[in-house]
């Protein structure tokens, strides 16, 4: 049969294969029945998995210079041997710097392969592994960082980007190992298709399935309002573009492509428009790589660490509880979570979750807040509340966000503010008119009733305060003027009997022994003008 050219090669029809894209440096290995059946059984669980374990497998192989037939039969019949050669492969990669949790990781897939066959060897290296040790220089960014990160991204790697940092997806939940799977619009349950794409309510609700969870179990989650406006600009752009949108479309989609990768879309398992997961990170990769500061480094994966940190710190401030927290971020909330939030959420959960995670955006955004925007009117409402009689814990509750204006006028009128409150009057007069005002008001009362009796109560109930009495005017000195007392303040003219807490006599001095003011019994002096 004659060999095909290469532009025959490059023009002929691709037929999908069971394998699926693997390292050509590799892929060698599959030819041998046991590794094959090893790999197979490792991919009925996760295909990342395997290929991960045959790569480990593979290059300790090639730095043993053993195959896998030999590297077996060398564990069964001398394991003292095959225990010196991997201790003397970990000794020559720890003196070229590499770390104890970089070399473990490539004695695992040599373990499973081991286990799989059921071949007994306990000779690998005794390392101490420090878990996180690769990743002392990186921290979680700031708000303003995340933001110049942002910057540097396409619409489509800031969509992916704010999905992990608001949302707290992990990447594979965008996109998959083998674009066979990812987000769908179906996922986003307040998006409305149409000519021009729109969230009927923000936050916005994200379902994440079975299958793209880590825990192999659904979890709901939310998207910020930064996130939103990102999202239905991304959509709009691929529409503008001529994709047609439906429920079944992927969140992330790959780009339009032209040459060998546009022919690389009619293979079926590209169909279906979804990203693999390096496509998800790649950007994000570089945009955090050019703006990382000195002395730090970060990987994709801090974005979802951004995610939980933020919301620890708004834990911290009492806007949402810990389970709420674990639920949005995917994490198993072991026993108890099966009865509370591990279930489908209902209205009420669900209307509860939304506001609690509405009230977390301005820890996660970059942008100014609705809420933000809104915090000082807030603080004011509630102050007028808690000052028109209402309960400091009560006041806290009500968010006037979710107030109409015809509610909250009636929540006003209910606390008495549809009156204006009036005006306090004052009058300021010489103690020489004590003796008239109490003999136009009567002898029964305190001073402070006389007073407002004789002045007509000058505003009603707390509207009158004598605030000084003099008996001689100001500069002049007497032995009569031997204190200037402060009195309580008046009640209405048809008051009667002091109100409690009110003094039947001068605040600051001995009685006057006024007529009117004498309800101790208290005998009157010479000196009062009243005698």
């Amino acid at each position: 049969m004659p060999r095909k050219t290469l532009g025959e090669r490059r023009n002929a029809p691709r037929h999908p294969t069971k394998l699926g894209p693997i390292l050509g440096r590799h892929r060698k290995l599959l030819g041998n029945p046991r590794v094959r059946s090893w790999w197979e059984a490792r991919s009925l669980r996760s295909r990342l998995s395997a290929d991960q374990y045959l790569r480990q497998f593979g290059f300790l192989l090639e730095r043993l210079e053993l195959e896998p037939a030999s590297v077996v039969a060398l564990a069964k019949t001398d394991p003292d041997a095959l225990r010196d050669l991997l201790v003397r492969d970990a000794a020559k990669l720890k003196r070229a710097g590499r770390l104890d949790s970089y070399i473990s990781k490539f004695h695992e897939g040599l373990r499973s392969y081991f286990r799989f066959h059921h071949v007994p060897f306990d000779g690998f290296p005794a390392l101490s592994p420090i878990k996180g040790a690769s990743l002392t220089a990186e921290r979680v960014p700031t708000p303003e960082e995340l933001g110049r990160v942002l910057d540097r991204l396409s619409v489509r790697g800031r969509v992916c980007a704010l999905f992990m940092a608001h949302s707290g997806l992990r990447p594979g939940v965008l996109g998959s190992y083998q674009a066979e799977a990812g987000l769908t619009l179906a996922d986003l349950p307040d998006l409305h298709l149409g000519k021009r794409p729109a969230l009927a309510e923000e936050p916005f609700v994200v379902r994440v399935p079975a299958q793209l969870s880590k825990s192999r179990v659904s979890y709901t989650t939310f998207g910020s309002s930064q996130l939103a406006s990102t999202l239905l600009a991304y959509l709009t752009e691929r529409l503008e573009s001529g994709e047609e949108l439906t429920l079944k479309s992927p969140v992330i989609s790959v780009r339009p492509t032209r040459g060998v990768a546009s022919r690389r879309r009619t293979d079926p398992r590209f169909k279906s428009g979804f990203v693999v997961t390096k496509a998800v990170v790649g950007e994000i990769h570089d945009a955090l790589k050019s703006t990382a500061p000195e002395g730090v480094r970060w990987r994709p994966y801090v974005l979802r660490a951004y995610c939980s940190s933020r919301l620890l710190m708004a834990e911290g401030a009492g806007e949402l509880t810990r389970d709420l927290r674990e639920a949005m971020l995917g994490h198993d909330l072991g026993n108890s979570g099966r009865y509370t939030l591990g279930k489908t959420w209902g209205e009420d959960m669900l209307r509860g979750a939304r506001a609690a995670y509405k009230r977390c955006e301005s820890f996660l955004s970059t942008v100014p807040t609705k809420s933000d925007s809104n915090e000082a009117a807030d603080r004011v409402f509630k102050a007028l509340l808690e000052a028109r009689g209402m309960a400091r814990e009560q006041a806290q509750k009500i968010d006037i966000s979710e107030k109409s204006d015809a509610e909250l006028v009636e929540m006003f009128k209910k606390l008495g503010a549809s009156s204006a409150p009036r005006a306090r009057s004052e009058k300021a007069f010489p103690v020489d008119d004590v003796p008239r005002m109490c003999s136009a008001a009567g002898r029964s009362g305190t001073l402070a009733r006389c007073v407002s009796r004789a002045t007509g109560g000058l505003g009603g109930r707390g509207g009158f305060r004598a605030s000084s009495l003099s008996r001689t005017p100001p500069g002049a000195h007497s032995s009569e003027s031997r204190w200037a007392p402060r009195w309580a303040p008046s009640r209405p003219a048809d008051s009667s009997g002091p109100e409690p807490g009110e003094p039947s006599v001068p605040m600051d001095g001995p009685n006057l022994g006024y007529p009117g003011c004498c309800d101790r019994g208290l005998a009157p002096t010479s000196a009062d003008p009243c005698t």
